[in-house]
């Protein structure tokens, strides 16, 4: 990729599209019950071999790259696609374990993100994962999950289910590096561009056919401004993306400083895009049988992870680019 995908990253951007609109369309999320990686479309995921796309050939992988891996999460952030997505992808990328990396990236168990959560550890992700993912900047933790009792919490976003263990668990891998957690932020990050890319075409989508006073909203000056705003955000939070993904499969030495840029421009324009979705749909925007909630729910979760916008801001005070 040249600071735009091109070739056969697009041929995959594509099919990722397809493959993602019909297997989760966002749509789903307005039913019971469609919360999290159902172990049914984790084997269709499998599969294809989504999993594995950042994964060297010879650990069971695509052998493809960091750019891969982003245009197929900002498909899926486009569909508002569960957090234990994520979290098996990455944990295809850090399990040491042969049998058990194969068992994860052809979607035979399934993976929880972990995060911390005082002493103990939050769960995002399926009631029945096996095990969950721990990343942080330095080290990836592996945790085995049967067996441990966990406590349910009401989650805001309805893609996700949430639960909390009360103590740290002993961990069955610990890796020491960045790369997972490279691979995290960046995900989060495409997974946010995508999402306020499709608030932007839901919103323009509706200008189009909404009329008041006998004119389509889309013609009066405050519909189109903000949608403007919308579109000036998401394209540079889309550059950003690909200069990220581009720089770290290069190996550049400053792929740290645009992944944190990369992260900061994606949860900004997610979350003013979001915003202004559901304030130019008017009244139907704040209603439940509607998409736009679900993006700003999906958007304000996201943000949180891999680099919040105090964690990337205080990274880039002292950030030095490559000449």
């Amino acid at each position: 990729m040249y600071l735009a995908p091109e070739g056969d990253e697009i041929a995959i951007s594509d099919a990722a599209a397809d493959f993602l609109a019909g297997a989760m369309p966002i749509e789903r999320l307005h039913s019971a019950g469609s919360a999290d990686l159902g172990a049914e479309l984790r084997g269709q995921l499998g599969e294809m071999g989504w999993f594995a796309l950042a994964l060297a050939e010879a650990d069971g992988g695509s052998g493809l790259s960091a750019v891969e891996h982003a245009l197929f999460f900002r498909e899926a952030g486009r569909q508002c696609a569960p957090i234990d997505l994520l979290a098996q992808c990455l944990a295809a990328n850090a399990i040491a374990d042969p049998t058990l990396r194969s068992s994860v990236i052809a979607g035979d168990v399934g993976v929880a993100l972990a995060i911390r959560d005082r002493e103990g550890l939050r769960l995002i992700g399926r009631a029945d994962a096996a095990y969950a993912i721990q990343a942080e900047p330095a080290e990836v933790h592996i945790y085995e999950l049967a067996d441990l009792a966990a406590e349910e919490r009401p989650a805001l976003d309805p893609a996700n289910s949430m639960r909390t263990l009360a103590a740290l668990p002993v961990p069955i891998e610990t890796t020491t590096g960045p790369s997972v957690w490279k691979l995290g932020q960046l995900g989060t990050a495409a997974m946010l561009v995508g999402l306020a890319e499709a608030a932007l075409d839901l919103t323009v989508e509706y200008a189009k056919i909404r009329e008041t006073f006998g004119r389509k909203i889309g013609a009066y000056q405050a519909v189109r401004h903000p949608c403007a705003d919308m579109a000036v955000r998401a394209e540079a939070a889309r550059c950003e993306l690909y200069y990220a993904a581009a720089a770290l499969k290069e190996g550049r030495s400053d792929a740290d400083v645009h992944l944190d840029a990369a992260k900061y421009l994606a949860n900004t324009a997610a979350h003013a895009n979001t915003d202004t979705c559901i304030q130019l749909h008017g009244g139907i925007g704040v209603t439940d049988e509607h998409n736009a909630h679900l993006l700003m729910k999906h958007a304000l979760l996201l943000s949180r992870l891999f680099g919040s916008k105090r964690h990337v801001l205080s990274r880039l005070l002292d950030a030095r680019l490559e000449l």
